[in-house]
């Protein structure tokens, strides 16, 4: 089903581009679109990667032997249909959510105050931060695929640096577009007592390929994990094959977010990135049981340096997450690498780089200092451990971004995978 109504355009399409450049190299006639069987004209279900994949996952395990068939039609519905996670996850386990679903349910004073947070925090990112950088990434990457097509020229005019600085604000949005949904959907069903999975914890402080990907939607990452990376070998076989299970789930990651090429180039890039620090950078096992060094100017150095090189590479494969067709993804791809220009403004209605980085510096500041709290402290809920006035502070100033400066009736990205 998901093949259907997601990819078989796209692989007809394909071979229909492959097939004509053969036929007219050979003198023949090329086919035209109308002469092939397409279903373009079907809207595509919303969030239908999502709970597709969490039904496979249940079948899969049902047929692994690893848990019990459900017998109850109404639970096993309620688990592919729970409203919260319906249309952007996280994507659960049945081993985790149907016995929760099963057995009686009532939300403690401690898991209300939670989900209070939860769901704040997620409005916040949603509304505040990803929706005000919206404005500014839309300037650069173009609001809509309607406006591309009817005006393709309109991208020869950005400048390299106007994009470099796009794609660092567009992996915030991004992030915080998601895991917006992903917090309202754990608070509100902590509210409904159950326990979902949390999808995203703090990436973009990351410092390797692998700490990113453990901590950006984490089920997503788990599910390839447990279903192809494991079903390849994992590690069993060897240095050179694990390299390549994992460099393959990330290929097929790519793939799984859009049924185009851009997508694909996307997550051959995210694979190409831990390929190579798993082959040549990272640390030997040894090392890793180690426990943390003690602060020094080295590490901290190299902790600031590492962060922000792994933020930049995940940023700037954003040029193929965020272009329309390979066409677009090309240009801006070669503008990011060679066409840049700080200083001059080109004349294209866009800010400079300079003020692009200064509004979304400004727009992300409060959250890079509470996740950055969160990051280093461990602990989610942080504040709770703080006099109830600094809970106050905290929460009247999420609120106040919220309801003053926060943008309603956005569709959330993730809806459209």
């Amino acid at each position: 089903m998901l093949f259907t109504m997601k990819y078989f355009d796209f692989f007809v399409d394909s071979f229909l581009f492959s097939f004509n450049k053969i036929i007219l190299s050979l003198g023949g006639e090329a086919l035209s679109p109308g002469s092939v069987f397409t279903i373009s004209n079907i809207i595509l279900p919303v969030g239908i990667s999502f709970y597709t994949f969490q039904t496979m996952s249940y079948t899969i395990d049902v047929y692994k032997g690893q848990m019990k068939a459900e017998h109850d039609f109404f639970d096993f519905a309620l688990f592919v249909n729970y409203f919260p996670q319906l249309v952007a996850g996280p994507i659960e386990r049945a081993s985790d959510l149907l016995p929760q679903l099963k057995k009686p349910k009532f939300p403690s004073l401690d898991s209300v105050r939670l989900a209070f947070w939860d769901i704040l925090l997620g409005y916040f990112m949603k509304v505040y931060v990803a929706d005000n950088l919206a404005i500014y990434i839309d300037q650069v990457f173009l609001g809509g695929k309607s406006l591309y097509l009817a005006n393709p020229e309109i991208i020869l005019n950005v400048d390299g640096s106007q994009i470099f600085v796009a794609c660092l604000g567009l992996l915030m949005q991004v992030y915080c577009d998601f895991a917006g949904y992903s917090f309202i959907a754990l608070g509100t069903s902590r509210l409904l007592g159950v326990n979902l999975t949390v999808n995203f914890e703090t990436p973009e402080f990351s410092r390797n390929p692998i700490e990113f990907w453990n901590r950006w939607h984490v089920t997503l990452n788990r599910w390839f994990r447990d279903y192809i990376y494991f079903a390849l070998g994992g590690s069993k076989f060897g240095k050179l094959k694990q390299l390549r299970n994992l460099f393959l789930i990330f290929v097929v990651s790519g793939f799984w977010h859009g049924a185009n090429w851009t997508f694909v180039t996307w997550g051959t890039m995210q694979g190409v990135y831990t390929v190579i620090y798993l082959a040549f950078l990272a640390p030997k096992e040894k090392q890793e049981t180690n426990p943390s060094p003690s602060f020094s100017w080295k590490t901290l150095f190299t902790g600031t340096a590492s962060r922000l090189l792994i933020y930049v590479l995940v940023s700037v494969s954003g040029v193929a997450f965020r272009s329309y067709d390979a066409s677009m993804m090309g240009i801006y791809f070669q503008k990011v690498l060679f066409v840049w220009d700080w200083q001059i403004q080109p004349g294209n209605g866009i800010k400079q780089a300079s003020l692009l980085l200064e509004e979304m510096v400004k727009i992300t500041l409060p959250l890079f200092i509470l996740d950055g709290i969160t990051y280093f402290k461990k602990d989610r809920y942080w504040f709770y451990q703080n006099h109830y006035i600094v809970q106050g502070l905290i929460f009247s100033l999420l609120f106040f971004l919220i309801i003053v400066k926060g943008i309603f009736g956005k569709e959330v990205i993730y809806f459209a995978f």
